[in-house]
């Protein structure tokens, strides 16, 4: 070739040389970044120390594939089996599975709110609700407002109304056995039906009538669809700050579709409680009271926020629990624990107040709660200081969480933790008490307990004072495996039982 020539493949050869230089180079110095990052999360890291999985130390999203099947509680507590009392859980995140560090963890004194995680548990964007709130002074001032409504007063007032709902649920758990050729009764959706029409009567003053196939029950169903939202949401927040997730085709799609139905008519509810008014009522105060922290009432989105925030946490969490207790006594192996309970409620006057301190009743309630806990999921928390956990120094800034699911579990403290035993609450010993955490501690408890606890106790006691519950053959035990979606539910969204009317 003579100087002058020139040939276009020369060229391009020699563009296509030094592409691949480039990408060589690239490739190599992003290998160097990588790895690098990875020894330092494993050797240099201030949690290096901690055990758990490789993958857990360099991942951040380590669990979020358990997250999306729905077993992210069950599995920490494999986790904890294998590494111990404090497992890291991700590059920057630990979960403890001794229940002593409870209080000290959710204390405040040691710990805030996670960020990320409490600003994805809201429903409309840009407000907050007394979950999500992460402000001390914020939460304060709204939890003051509501805090004479769930008082154990007001729920004493209150408990006729319970009572009759819970009759309602007796009469259509017998309705439904009759219709039914094989006298099949689906628990499952009955104790959802009764849980939210409780919330909604003495909450909001709104009555559905007794249809159980009407509005309460295709609402109901919205809100149980809903539920999924926040784990998406956690892991993928976009999806609802940027008001995609229902144009998404498929689950993802039909989950946010569920939950848009459920705000419209949450909304229509919380229109018509704020043009009548009415006095007595849980969400009154939120419509009549000023707000401290803001120095105003709360606008109609504001107030929406907090009847979503109502209508989910005092609702589909009571009625998971009713679900599971009515499950662990339906179980051939608990017929005697059903007559028990049968024997002591019948002996007792039928109202809440002779009830609530019957200790066998109390008993079955607890060792529900304890092995059925309906919030399993982790409420995560940054430490604000040191904190030191079974010999390991965690240090400011740590992300870290417990599960009721993990701790309920502990065989040191709970022999033989997977075995439904209501014996072993009639002589509790104080490190049971203190490891037994349905509702939470401190000041960010559930505000609803008392609530809960009553129709816990008043449906309890109706149904077993009146009927016998037996598990009917097409059930497996596979049926009622609990789905973390934050709040449980069976993964089968049945349970299927056979009722005995008895005189």
């Amino acid at each position: 070739m003579t100087p002058h020539s020139f040939h276009f493949s020369d060229v391009w050869y020699q563009i296509r040389g030094c592409r691949n230089n480039i990408a060589v180079a690239i490739a190599f110095f992003a290998l160097i970044y990588v790895g690098t990052i990875i020894f330092w999360y494993l050797f240099f890291h201030p949690l290096a120390h901690v055990p758990g999985p490789f993958l857990a130390k360099v991942l951040p999203q380590y669990l979020s594939p358990a997250t999306i099947r729905g077993d992210r509680a069950q599995t920490l507590l494999a986790l904890h089996q294998k590494y111990g009392p404090v497992v890291r859980v991700s590059p920057d995140e630990v979960s403890v599975g001794d229940y002593k560090y409870y209080r000290e963890i959710y204390s405040q004194k040691a710990s805030i709110k996670d960020e990320a995680f409490y600003a994805s548990g809201t429903f409309l964007v840009g407000h907050e609700n007394i979950f999500s709130m992460r402000d001390k002074t914020q939460h304060s001032s709204r939890r003051k407002m509501q805090s004479t409504s769930y008082s154990q007063q007001a729920i004493l007032e209150s408990g006729s109304l319970v009572g009759d709902k819970a009759d309602i649920l007796v009469r259509r758990m017998k309705a439904a056995a009759l219709t039914d050729p094989l006298g099949q009764v689906n628990a499952y959706h009955l104790c959802g039906l009764f849980s939210f029409e409780v919330i909604c009567k003495i909450g909001f003053a709104k009555d559905f009538g007794g249809n159980v196939d009407g509005e309460s029950s295709k609402l109901l169903k919205s809100m149980d669809e809903s539920a999924k939202v926040l784990p998406l949401t956690v892991i993928f927040p976009f999806l609802k700050t940027w008001g995609i997730g229902k144009y998404i085709p498929g689950f993802v799609g039909s989950v946010f579709g569920s939950f848009e139905y459920w705000k419209l008519k949450t909304r229509e509810i919380v229109q018509t409680f704020t043009e009548e008014s009415p006095e007595g009522f849980i969400f009154s105060p939120l419509v009549t009271i000023v707000d401290q922290s803001l120095g105003r009432r709360l606008t109609e989105d504001e107030r929406v926020e907090e009847a979503l925030g109502l209508m989910f946490a005092g609702s589909g969490t009571t009625s998971s629990t009713l679900t599971y207790l009515l499950f662990a006594l339906s179980l051939p192996e608990s017929q005697e624990y059903q007559r028990r309970l049968r024997d002591e409620v019948r002996e007792a006057p039928d109202n809440y107040q002779d009830i609530k301190d019957l200790p066998f009743l109390n008993a079955v309630i607890k060792e529900t709660m304890r092995l059925y806990p309906t919030i399993i999921s982790t409420l995560p928390r940054v430490l604000t200081t040191e904190l030191l956990v079974s010999n390991y120094v965690l240090p400011q800034g740590t992300r870290i969480g417990m599960q009721n699911y993990v701790h309920h579990r502990d065989p040191a403290v709970f022999p033989k933790p997977d075995k439904f035993l209501p014996d072993r609450w009639m002589d509790a010993t104080k490190e049971m008490e203190a490891a037994l955490t349905p509702f939470s501690l401190g000041p960010r408890n559930c505000i609803g307990q008392n609530l809960a606890r009553a129709e816990l106790y008043e449906a309890t006691n109706k149904i077993f004072r009146q009927l016998e519950v037996r598990l009917d053959p097409s059930m497996r035990r596979e049926d009622m495996h609990m789905e973390d979606r934050f709040n449980i539910a069976p993964r089968s969204r049945k349970l299927i039982v056979q009722i005995k009317a008895l005189q």
